[in-house]
């Protein structure tokens, strides 16, 4: 009965969605929308593309809501819900509120769309029922979210649909399954860019993102060195992306505890061996790998140990996979209590983990200043009530 009224609620949101689109639409009739793919990299891909749009077009984002729910209460002006009851029936009374008060007008409306499975509504052809890009992106497809598909195939095919139903299709052609099932025959292929931005240290991984931006300023025919120009002003990255910060003993922290996944993860360890000894890898598990998760911790341990002076681990899954050159933990106040008494002095820490159950933020938190948690990913009373409730049942 609870899933039954949920997906009429979704259903509710996406019917008010795409009026608020069409009403849009009337206002704007050039308006267009720009959908972005991938296992990873859709949110920095996101960002960029915004900066490299910015001035010269206005541009929206459903920065924070990439999912069946997400999208569409982006569409109608809704901030990211706190998910209690009383949250939702508040949305649910003032959604058709929105037609008559939200008139924000917008050049640009980026879409990062995110999958969970193959089956509606988590899947690529509901995300489609609420919103039909006129451009769309494919990054790169991993083993994120495998556990509820049968293989990396099924994964490509059904990203696929978004890139093989726009008018102009942009994909990163050095991913074999992104060129296999790409089908669209205006296709455009990403170049990876090196750019330098301040105030941050960017590894490879994101040369594809800011690839990708510039393609679509092009495709918008926007000048590539105004686009530059604009990407070196206005870049930036939410907390627990690549954040920079200083920590105890003159640590330097490469905070990337927002999430993790095979590919992220190990770009990651690259540009952390790419620093001067001591070197730590604090490693969480990796989430939702299906099958994939055996093989993608033990190929992630083989690069950890090339690339770090100290490995340290958090979760079940890396404590299962990687080898005994580790130290391991299960949660992470265990592994911040090791660090603040082991800590060698002017260690380069990389932090990278994935969401539920893992947390490394809050580890991040235990070496940082507390003027700084204001840094840190996922730091809301939501957040901060589920992750203490995690901890006491815990322990």
């Amino acid at each position: 009965m609870k899933q039954k009224i949920g997906l009429i609620f979704l259903y509710y949101l996406r019917f008010f969605a795409r009026l608020q689109l069409q009403k849009i639409k009337l206002l704007n009739p050039k308006l267009i929308t720009i959908g972005i793919t991938g296992s990873a990299g859709k949110t920095s891909t996101l960002l960029a593309t915004q900066a490299a749009l910015t001035p010269n077009f206005k541009v929206k984002t459903n920065y924070g809501g990439n999912s069946e729910s997400g999208i569409p209460l982006n569409i109608l002006g809704f901030k990211n819900p706190d998910f209690s009851l009383l949250s939702w029936l508040i949305i649910a009374i003032l959604t058709p509120f929105k037609l008559l008060t939200d008139w924000e007008i917008y050049d640009i409306y980026l879409v990062e769309m995110g999958i969970d499975s193959p089956h509606p509504p988590k899947n690529m052809a509901y995300l489609l029922s609420i919103i039909k890009p006129q451009i769309g992106v494919f990054l790169n497809v991993t083993p994120v979210h495998l556990a509820n598909f049968s293989s990396l195939d099924q994964i490509a095919q059904d990203k696929a649909k978004l890139i093989n139903s726009v008018k102009t299709a942009i994909i990163n052609k050095s991913d074999p399954l992104v060129k296999k099932y790409t089908k669209n025959k205006n296709t455009i292929a990403i170049k990876p860019v090196a750019i330098n931005i301040p105030n941050f240290y960017l590894p490879n991984i994101y040369q594809i993102s800011l690839g990708a931006a510039l393609t679509i300023a092009k495709a918008l025919k926007l000048d590539n060195s105004v686009a530059i120009t604009n990407l070196k002003n206005n870049f930036h990255l939410p907390p627990g992306r690549s954040s920079i910060l200083k920590g105890i003993n003159s640590s330097t922290l490469i905070d990337s505890s927002y999430n993790s996944s095979p590919l992220a993860t190990t770009e990651m360890l690259n540009f952390l061996a790419t620093f001067k000894s001591p070197k730590i890898a604090i490693l969480g598990d990796m989430l939702e790998l299906g099958a994939a998760s055996e093989i993608s911790h033990q190929n992630l341990y083989k690069t950890a140990l090339s690339s770090a002076d100290l490995i340290i681990s958090i979760g079940p899954e890396t404590s299962r996979y990687f080898g005994n050159k580790v130290k391991k933990f299960m949660y992470w106040w265990q592994a911040a209590e090791y660090l603040k008494n082991n800590l060698p002095k002017e260690a380069t820490i990389l932090i990278k983990g994935s969401q539920n159950t893992i947390f490394l933020e809050e580890l991040v938190k235990e070496l940082i200043p507390t003027n700084k948690h204001h840094l840190i990913c996922r730091q809301s009373p939501y957040w901060l009530k589920v992750k203490s409730k995690f901890r006491i049942a815990s322990t």
